[in-house]
């Protein structure tokens, strides 16, 4: 519905600024035609702007998708955008958004995100914060590309710009409950609107819970779930006529089971790789022992579990894998129409973050660890840590008018993080003699990283012919940064008082005031071919400080700080709005590099379950590929949309890459290398990374970077039809998702691919024209595809064909389960008054 509204010229300078601020962008205030798709906004310049007016690649996922498809954390946007896929790590601590092929993978906290995630203009300290429930949420902006310029240093690939929704017209009171059929359920509540000429505000309450899709035959409850509970407010005042203050608070608590995974497949590999008659052979639990450990048959360790199936959704567990979280926090802006139309406001933040995460690390629920001097497992493999992460941030930015041929905005950031993290895995008790080489490779340390940032920020863009624009923006930036590490492998010191060290200088070292400056910038160049079309091509840099290494691993002599990363891309598109905005496309070609990429890599050692973890920076990767984005009115009430992203991501230049197992590549003559050289036990180009060393790598030139598939394709319609007779409207829509096969490892290990899939979803309901009541029916999965994201995720490995040590290695595949990797129901009310 149109809405005219008379205000008077300060009135509408201030209107114009609210929106520059929060990127009002809801149906009922939107100015679309009928007959004509949704006008869309998008903030990716830090003003409010048409999306087909902003030469940047931008998907955009609205309120009515968001609804439509049940959107509710971040995992959820990851599927259904082909531009973004998901890595997914032991807990929600360790997952990691990927762009364009590329993102970070860390399981410290020294490492920022390649992208970087803002809510409403605030962005988060670290990204495995954005791991919770979404909400409230009126629109999510996935800007790719480097985006430094305007978006900071952790946006070295991209951002993911989220808004809420903000405070419009009369009171309004909302309330909507959703439950599924494998018993996942939401309920929220809200409440916003003008209370008088200066007073507005905005209430938000949610519940939501997952139980999980896998089961624990050892308490018999189900795991790999989440749920939580969220309040936000939005508190506005207008004490004068062109002042506005917004204040912010917000809570989130996060119960979060993910990262249990299950075995799904038991092979026996025998024969030679070099003579080309390795055979793999599934092999049951009998005559199979954890280790090669007599006292550990897989009988007992994976009792009623049926390794050989492919979906197998049972495991055993004694100790809980997860995080459960609590996120608090305020922001405060200001506002200011200047007398020119301008504005001038201030964005101050505060934001504390407190977790525990916890993880079985020995997979079973018995058992796997003898104490000192014995020879009778009693003790089993658990790691938990915590994190406390404590930010503050200010910006002070001014926006010029969005009138004229010259336009522009400028900027001051300042950021202050702080984040502390206690670890603690395996099992020493004091004052047992016991080190990292221990069979579950104990350590207990505590450890803090800080970093500091002051920067100014600029960009403009100038009609300077009727139809060309040139845009153009910089960043300078200083960061302070450093760190505290403490450490010992004594895992019965649970208290930080209590706490002793080892030595200084191995076991008790810092970095502190290390100064990193950069200065990154964009520039492009638009023709506006037609009012309704134009092309445009960017080029645009970024930038990321420096990395620490503080995971449980880090020896004093490699406490420097890791290379920053540095990123330089270039992009070619076009945007059209055509047949009287019934049909919007974007299309671009880009081509990404990076510099000394950082990236935590993880790896196994022979008959050692314990995962480990290293800090790498990688010389040279590369991403390059094309993306499509259409939008179009079919019918007056028949609406489709269209997403493809084709990427290519690759190691361009890395000569000490990881190796990866290779049973078949068996030693000669009892050494421990293999025929060619190589090292026994690893792939055949795997090999000594010096003379008589045992640590293999390989050179990965040219080779394929995981994580990221190659074609990602959504395509989504919805149909609204009148039923006669009847106070309603009736809706069907459907979404059909799909994605190519892809690498999961680094190491380009051949068996550690995914293979493709494609999911359909089917939704249908009723609503009142006046939308005051909505029942929403729908099917996730509809076809009932079983597919397997993770299939080299890390779980119970290390087993033997028998009661040694040295007896033939059973390679053990795991799994975790997507959250529709079957089929399940849903039903969802919606009601507005």
């Amino acid at each position: 519905m149109k809405k005219t509204i008379n205000l008077t010229p300060m009135a509408s300078a201030l209107a114009l600024a609210v929106l520059a601020m929060n990127a009002q962008a809801q149906q009922e205030e939107s100015n679309t035609k009928p007959g004509t798709l949704e006008t869309v906004v998008v903030t990716a310049n830090k003003r409010v702007e048409k999306l087909e007016n902003v030469p940047m690649a931008i998907s955009v996922m609205s309120e009515q998708e968001i609804q439509r498809t049940n959107i509710r954390e971040i995992e959820d946007v990851v599927a259904m955008m082909p531009s973004l896929t998901l890595n997914s790590g032991t807990t929600a601590a360790n997952n990691a958004i990927f762009m364009r092929g590329i993102g970070t993978v860390s399981v410290g906290i020294g490492v920022e995100s390649d992208v970087a995630v803002i809510i409403d203009d605030i962005p988060i300290a670290t990204q495995f914060q954005a791991f919770k429930d979404l909400a409230d949420v009126a629109r999510i902006e996935v800007l790719k590309g480097p985006q430094s310029t305007l978006f900071g240093k952790s946006a070295v690939a991209g951002a993911v710009n989220i808004v809420t929704k903000q405070i419009s017209g009369p009171m309004v009171y909302r309330a909507s409950t959703y439950l599924t059929n494998d018993q996942e359920w939401r309920v929220n509540a809200s409440a916003g609107g003008q209370l008088d000429e200066h007073f507005a505000m905005r209430l938000y309450a949610g519940k939501t819970r997952m139980p999980g899709n896998f089961h624990n035959l050892t308490d018999g409850k189900d795991v790999n779930g989440s749920g939580g509970k969220t309040f936000m407010a939005k508190l506005q005042w207008n004490p004068i006529e062109n002042v506005q203050v917004d204040l912010t608070p917000r809570y989130n608590y996060q119960d979060n089971s993910r990262g249990v995974t299950a075995v799904n497949g038991f092979v026996l590999r025998t024969g030679s790789a070099a003579a080309g008659n390795v055979v793999s052979t599934p092999i049951g639990l009998d005559g199979v022992y954890l280790n090669g450990n007599p006292l550990l048959p897989a009988s007992t360790v994976l009792k009623g579990i049926n390794v050989n199936d492919p979906g197998n959704r049972n495991v055993r567990r004694d100790f809980p894998t997860g995080l459960i979280s609590s996120d608090r926090g305020v922001g405060l802006k200001v506002s200011w129409t200047l007398p020119n139309d301008a504005t001038l406001m201030s964005i101050t933040s505060w934001s504390k973050y407190l977790a525990n995460d916890f993880r079985d690390q020995d997979f079973t629920d018995v058992p796997t660890i003898a104490a000192a001097g014995q020879t009778v497992p009693t003790i089993g493999n658990y790691q938990f840590g915590t994190y406390d992460i404590r930010s503050k941030t200010q910006e002070i930015r001014y926006v010029s008018p969005d009138t004229g041929t010259f336009k522009y905005l400028a900027g001051l950031w300042a950021a202050h993080n702080e984040i502390y993290r206690h670890f603690i895995r395996g099992y020493c008790v004091a004052p047992t003699a016991c080190n990292a080489n221990s069979p579950s490779s104990p350590t207990n340390y505590y450890t803090d990283i800080y970093n500091t940032n002051k920067s100014i920020f600029g960009q403009a863009s100038w009609e300077f012919m009727p139809t060309w624009t040139l845009t153009a923006g910089m960043r300078l930036n200083e960061e302070i940064s450093g760190y505290h590490y403490k450490r010992n492998y004594y895992t019965d010191q649970l208290d930080e008082a209590s706490f002793k060290p080892g030595p200084v200088g191995v076991d008790q070292f810092q970095s502190t005031g290390n100064t990193d400056r950069a200065t990154t910038g964009k520039v492009s160049i638009q023709k506006q071919i037609t009012p309704d079309w134009m092309v445009y091509t960017q080029a645009s840099t970024g930038y990321k400080g420096e990395a620490y290494d503080v995971t449980s691993g880090l020896k004093a002599v490699a406490a420097f700080p890791v290379k920053p990363e540095t990123s330089q891309s270039f992009e070619i598109g076009t945007k059209a709005n055509l047949f009287n905005s019934r049909l919007s496309v974007a299309a671009t070609y880009f081509n990404s590099d990076f510099f000394n990429y950082q990236q935590n890599v993880t790896y196994v050692l022979p008959n050692d379950p314990t995962i480990y973890s290293q800090l790498n920076s990688i010389p040279h990767i590369a991403t390059h590929g094309f993306e499509l984005d259409v939008n179009a009115l079919l019918a007056r009430d028949l609406t489709m949309n269209a997403a493809l992203a084709f990427t290519l991501p690759t190691i361009e230049k890395w000569a000490n890459g990881p190796c990866y197992g290779d049973s078949t590549n068996v030693p000669v003559n009892g050494t421990k290398l293999a025929a060619n050289g190589s090292i026994a036990g690893q792939n055949s180009a795997c090999f000594p990374i010096a003379p008589g060393s045992t640590t293999g790598v390989q050179n990965l030139d040219n080779s394929v970077f995981p994580g990221t598939p190659k074609i990602k394709l959504n395509i989504g319609a919805n149909y609204e039809f009148l039923i006669p007779s009847m106070p309603f409207k009736g809706f069907v829509n459907a979404n059909v998702r799909y994605q190519g096969e892809y690498y999961t490892n680094i190491n380009n290990d051949p068996n550690s691919k995914n293979a493709g899939y494609a999911i359909t979803d089917l939704g249908f309901g009723v609503r009142a024209p006046d939308d005051k009541y909505k029942l929403s029916f729908r099917v996730n999965n509809l076809f009932d595809r079983f597919y397997i994201p993770n299939a080299n995720a890390s779980g119970p490995s290390s087993f033997r064909a028998g009661p040694t040590a040295t007896s033939p290695q059973v390679s053990a595949s795991s799994w975790v389960p997507p959250r529709d990797v079957f089929r399940y129901f849903s039903v969802k009310l919606d009601v507005k008054f």
